[in-house]
């Protein structure tokens, strides 16, 4: 599996070293030294991802990220923060921002490269829908883009697994503001509870007691009700 990787960040020390690591992968990698430039190559060159920097001269990170998900062209290419910004607050800008991870440096080569080829699966499933789109359009039927392009991302159906009170008691009542929101204190029933709900997201605590929160995620991506 390959794709092409932008890389942006204004310190060139951090570029060569990603695209070291990336080019190992056999990913095709592309380089920019600020926002300003990282916009330019996405309107002239197909990108898969960007991986994106916060802290730069011209445009911050944020910006950049803001502007790619605004623009209907370049919407659908995944960002990933990299930055040594590693708060909470700085997490939740990049996110509102419109990231689709976040990743703080140093990052260990395994994590890296299982996020961009997870991030590239993602993308070509993207691709494949917005191809069955344009498909769609070109033969008199509505283009389900669209209205995806018009959803802001509110009234979801969403199961969250934690079994700790002192944690879902705060996160859920943030989500039910826009989203409807189970929560389901048994791990063990929570594949179940899964695939009979219809929803859009599953949150899985890492931290569940005597389960392992990975292993549900597994079972839940393995499952056809719960696969997409």
């Amino acid at each position: 599996m390959s794709a092409r990787i932008l890389v942006v960040d204004d310190v060139p020390a951090n570029v060569k070293l990603l695209e070291a690591r990336l080019s190992a992968e056999y990913f095709d990698v592309l380089t920019a030294s600020n926002g300003t430039e990282a916009l330019e190559i996405c309107a002239r060159a197909e990108c898969d991802i960007i991986l994106l920097d916060v802290m730069m001269p011209d445009l911050d990170g944020f910006e950049v990220c803001r502007r790619l998900k605004s623009n209907p062209a370049t919407h659908f290419i995944p960002v990933v923060i990299v930055t040594a910004l590693d708060s909470p607050a700085d997490r939740v800008r990049g996110l509102e921002s419109g990231a689709d991870d976040f990743l703080t440096k140093p990052v260990s080569d395994v994590v890296l490269i299982a996020r961009v080829r997870s991030l590239t699966r993602l993308k070509m499933m993207t691709d494949e829908l917005r191809m069955r789109a344009i498909t769609s359009l070109e033969i008199g039927m509505q283009a389900p883009e669209r209205s995806a392009i018009a959803d802001k991302g509110t009234g979801g159906r969403i199961l969250l697994v934690d079994d700790r009170p002192s944690s879902y008691e705060k996160l859920a009542p943030i989500l039910s503001a826009e989203h409807t929101v189970d929560v389901e204190t048994n791990p063990s029933e929570a594949l179940f509870h899964a695939a009979e709900g219809n929803y859009d997201l599953l949150i899985v605590s890492l931290s569940l007691d005597n389960f392992d929160g990975l292993r549900l995620c597994s079972q839940a991506r393995s499952l056809e009700r719960t696969r997409q």
